[in-house]
């Protein structure tokens, strides 16, 4: 991912620094499995918008989103806004890499996050074609949704361009777990200007996250993706086995996983 220009608090605000992770990292961590992240991987690799939320602060939003954007092909541009005053001098949108506008959180809780009609303006460009990717507070995907509709106008249409909402879930077992509750995938329909379908959920008690519970989920991402479901399935065997390949031979830091993965574009091309 190539930046266009520089970041505006990326990291937003908190009581101590944040640690950044990469996914390797997070998988290790038990936040998410590797199967899951390679769903992830052939979202983002195909532009998907996504937004990461979780009510609590420090519950791991931009932690796991910035993971999640090293998934996107080498040559993707990137656009990081800075909240008040942005202006949206984004760059044309290319037919040969993804576009993507960073938000750091959509809320009002501070300038330099991204509100009112300057959220407005981002999914305006979201309908043109850009990627987007940001954080929010909110506990459930209908709350996420609620926001983005409610409480900022956006209209549905607009709204009907994310592709991945996924919220967190921050718990305790002897210690601070933090796990990812669910992943939406939103599809415009219309009949009802876009549908939700559950792509995977975190089953506590086995302490797993379970994919294409629901087929027509399955079939619905599948045909986004421009696969049928051999070669979907196909695609998520080879990049999860790449993944639990970086797990076992313990490359694990953000510079290293970043360069395996661009290295595993080179070689598919």
């Amino acid at each position: 991912m190539r930046a266009v220009n520089r970041p505006v608090s990326w990291w937003g605000w908190h009581w101590t620094p944040p640690v950044p992770m990469s996914i390797v990292e997070i998988i290790r961590a038990g936040s998410m499995s590797s199967r899951l992240a390679a769903l992830f991987w052939l979202g983002m690799e195909r532009g998907a918008s996504i937004i990461v939320a979780a009510e609590p602060p420090s519950a791991g939003k931009t932690t796991t989103l910035t993971a999640l954007l090293a998934f996107t092909p080498p040559e993707t541009v990137a656009y990081f806004t800075q909240g008040v005053g942005e202006t949206f001098d984004v760059p044309p949108l290319a037919d040969s890499h993804p576009t993507y506008i960073l938000i750091n959180e959509l809320s009002d809780h501070l300038p330099v996050y991204t509100w009112g009609t300057y959220a407005q303006r981002a999914f305006e460009l979201l309908a043109q074609g850009y990627s987007l990717a940001s954080t929010m507070h909110a506990d459930r995907v209908e709350e996420v949704l609620g926001q983005l509709q409610g409480d900022l106008g956006i209209p549905p249409a607009h709204v009907s361009r994310l592709t991945f909402i996924v919220p967190l879930r921050v718990g305790y077992r002897g210690r601070p777990i933090r796990r990812l509750q669910e992943v939406a995938f939103l599809l415009p329909d219309a009949a009802s200007d876009y549908r939700v379908h559950r792509l995977a959920r975190w089953q506590e008690d086995e302490d797993t996250f379970p994919l294409f519970e629901d087929g027509a989920a399955r079939d619905a991402f599948a045909r986004w993706a421009g696969l049928d479901g051999e070669e979907m399935e196909a695609e998520l065997d080879r990049r999860q086995g790449f993944l639990e390949d970086l797990l076992a031979r313990g490359v694990a830091s953000i510079p290293a996983v970043a360069e395996a993965i661009e290295g595993y574009y080179r070689q598919r091309r």
